[in-house]
């Protein structure tokens, strides 16, 4: 059987076998574990947080949920200001912290797959772009040896998600050349030392669709920035980036 023909054909399975629990069993809230009646038609979220989240003031060019009402300058974020993103737009669900940093933690385990999946759901419904072309949603990937060790990809599995939700095509072009250190335990310099050259695109990337890079965190953008370079040298012309959730902490060398 083709691949795509394959892919399809899980894809068709799992969602079938949640209806299925659905049927039987109550959904709760991906981050607050509360009930959700409507679980899945189209809510993986309960009214509580998706209201929480509607007063939420993001940065428009970073995304990071901002703790003032002030209208800043995009370049006065406290947050990216000193950044270099190299992306059209990017798209969170929140910052990483409370029920969201929890949840996006517990997505990264191999007992989190449907929480990974949910994630995705809800990241779809954080998107605003009106693509007059659908774009390829990419995830970020993970070294093979990484991924034996935890058992699956939650970037992988939030890409998945996403692309479902949306009817859009989700490939992975890219590989990870090495195993590469923490991102989380490294200071700013050495998460760019870190990431270079990591990454390298095995297959030819169409120049008229739009690239959706998804992932589950973004602190530095040092990741996503090495891998938007391999994109455009292999011929890209549009990156936009979506990751559930935003790491605000200090990006200075310690």
């Amino acid at each position: 059987m083709h691949v795509p023909s394959v892919r399809k054909a899980m894809q068709f399975v799992r969602r079938l076998s949640r209806d299925a629990v659905d049927l039987v069993l109550p959904g709760t809230c991906c981050l607050c574990h509360a009930e959700v009646s409507d679980y899945r038609n189209p809510d993986v979220a309960c009214r509580d947080c998706q209201d929480e989240h509607a007063k939420w003031k993001k940065c428009v060019r970073c995304s990071a949920v901002l703790r003032h009402e002030n209208a800043l300058p995009r370049e006065d974020c406290p947050w990216c200001h000193h950044l270099q993103l190299p992306f059209e737009s990017i798209t969170s669900v929140g910052n990483y912290e409370g029920p969201l940093g929890e949840a996006v933690l517990n997505a990264k385990t191999n007992r989190g797959v449907s929480t990974a999946w949910d994630l995705g759901q809800l990241l779809s419904n954080s998107l605003t772009n009106h693509w007059t072309t659908a774009p390829i949603v990419i995830d970020v990937p993970m070294h093979w040896t990484r991924r034996i060790r935890r058992g699956m990809s939650s970037a992988a599995i939030l890409a998945q998600s996403l692309a479902a939700r949306r009817d859009w095509k989700h490939r992975q072009p890219l590989t990870c050349r090495r195993r590469l250190a923490k991102q989380s335990e490294l200071s700013f310099t050495a998460r760019k030392k870190n990431v270079h050259g990591a990454f390298r695109v095995r297959e030819q990337i169409p120049r008229d669709q739009p690239i959706l890079l998804v992932d589950d965190v973004m602190t530095t953008g040092s990741t996503l920035t090495e891998i938007g370079r391999s994109l455009r040298k292999a011929g890209a012309t549009a990156i936009h980036v979506a990751v559930v959730a935003r790491s605000t902490g200090s990006y200075a060398d310690v």
